[in-house]
């Protein structure tokens, strides 16, 4: 799929990138458990972890991450930045309220990632419908949870960017390479987030559909990902074929060893904890009902396959998120396990914008202010706080700008104003171009 750029398309990254990333989360188990395999890589040459974390497997009296490895490889350039610049330190020696040297991190990792998937569905969006780039990118930069996740070492921005380039390098090829290629984007979000397979599966099957016998060149391209898990798990559990959720050693672990890795059948009140209540999908971001419709929108413009692989994705992990057995994941921003399908679902979002422009940069705006305000509250509240508890401004999150002398009600204002702008620009787009 060929990839225009649309007028302001700097500007809007720009201001994506000054909404979502100056959040300055406090340290939680993720960050403990992906540092600490980055740490003793670098300074141990080891897979080992502290044992003394909370998120850990347990295997043979040692103790390892439980999570996908992607995120600890991929932070490793970064933190031998920061020990070469003397601001690398082990979690004991983290600011409690938000540590500077862990956000550099957080940002050279799923942070981005996260700009690379709002610049490749920005162009996508632009290629499908001509004038809806900007406001798209704004969209799932600012007005989705993808933004509250993106100053995390949550792995769901970082294995969307490998699964999404994965489908738009496979959009209506048949070319070998870009295939292959293909493949090996897919392959490595699957290193990212295990769940990614749900995607390779849909995206062989779109391939092996319009390729014929050259979607073997995807299956090719896999390869090498499948090969780099494999030598992980054989090193550190033993076998190629055992996952680290395997040996979950927690106070989660019963649940995690239920059904599949903790995924049983979906239920009704799971699916309404994914979508409908507290911090689900579509109470943050009540914009994803639009994009779910121009899905359909797009299915009768002439993507029939494509629009089907969308929908059929964001199915796949919202069931999942639906059948796992804490949908959000302990203390998070909301429904992240199935925020990883967030680019494919907006695609729709340019027919509706197209076909519907008012209601849909209306519920854009609503989702803005949702999204903004849970990406400031949520890491400073209770895992089982149903919403923000309102004890005033020292629950905001720090951002950056604190180091600058700013306070945080401030910073939360800045925080604001540039998603409100992303959007704004994105508007003046889709009215000077697309509508008419």
């Amino acid at each position: 799929m060929e990839l225009p750029g649309y007028r302001f398309e700097p500007l809007v990254l720009a201001l994506v990138a000054l909404a979502a990333l100056p959040v300055v989360n406090v340290s939680n188990p993720q960050d403990g458990t992906r540092y600490e395999l980055t740490r003793h890589l670098v300074l141990h040459h080891s897979l080992t972890v502290e044992p003394t974390l909370f998120d850990r497997s347990v295997y043979g009296g040692r103790t390892y991450s439980d999570k996908a490895p992607g995120v600890s490889f991929l932070a490793v350039p970064a933190y031998m930045v920061e020990r070469a610049a003397g601001a690398a330190r082990a979690p004991r020696g983290w600011e409690r309220e938000g540590d500077l040297s862990l956000w550099g991190i957080r940002l050279a990792t799923s942070g981005l990632l996260f700009l690379g998937t709002v610049f490749l569905l920005g162009r996508a969006a632009e290629r499908l419908v001509t004038g809806t780039g900007a406001a798209t990118a704004a969209v799932f930069g600012t007005a989705t949870l993808a933004a509250p996740l993106a100053p995390t070492l949550f792995e769901q921005d970082a294995a969307a960017f490998w699964a999404f380039a994965g489908f738009l390098l496979a959009w209506r090829q048949r070319g070998p390479w870009r295939l292959a290629l293909a493949g090996l984007a897919l392959g490595i979000g699957v290193l990212f987030d295990y769940a990614v397979g749900l995607a390779v599966l849909a995206v062989g099957a779109y391939a092996a559909v319009g390729a014929g016998r050259r979607a073997g060149w995807l299956l090719l391209g896999l390869v090498p990902p499948a090969l780099a898990l494999g030598a992980y798990d054989r090193a550190a559990f033993g076998s190629p074929f055992h996952l680290s959720y395997r040996y979950v050693a927690n106070r989660y672990a019963e649940g995690q060893h239920r059904g599949f890795f903790g995924i049983g059948v979906p239920t009704l009140d799971g699916l309404r904890d994914v979508l409908f209540v507290d911090r689900g999908l579509l109470v943050l971001s009540p914009v994803l009902a639009a994009a779910a419709l121009g899905l359909w929108l797009m299915w009768r413009r002439g993507y029939g396959g494509e629009a089907a692989v969308a929908a059929v994705v964001t199915v796949g992990f919202v069931v999942a998120d639906a059948g796992y057995f804490l949908p959000y994941g302990g203390n998070s921003p909301g429904a992240r396990f199935a925020a990883t399908a967030l680019p494919f679902l907006l695609l729709g979002l340019p027919f509706a914008l197209l076909r519907f422009p008012r209601g849909t940069l209306a519920l854009a705006a609503v989702s803005i202010v949702l999204t903004i305000g849970d990406a400031l509250t949520w890491g400073l509240r209770r895992e089982d706080d149903r919403w923000y508890p309102g004890r005033g401004t020292s629950d905001l999150a720090k951002t950056v700008w604190v180091w600058l002398g700013v306070n945080r009600l401030v910073g939360a204002a800045v925080v604001f104003l540039c998603a409100g702008a992303a959007l704004a620009v994105g508007a003046q787009r889709l009215y000077r171009t697309a509508l008419p």
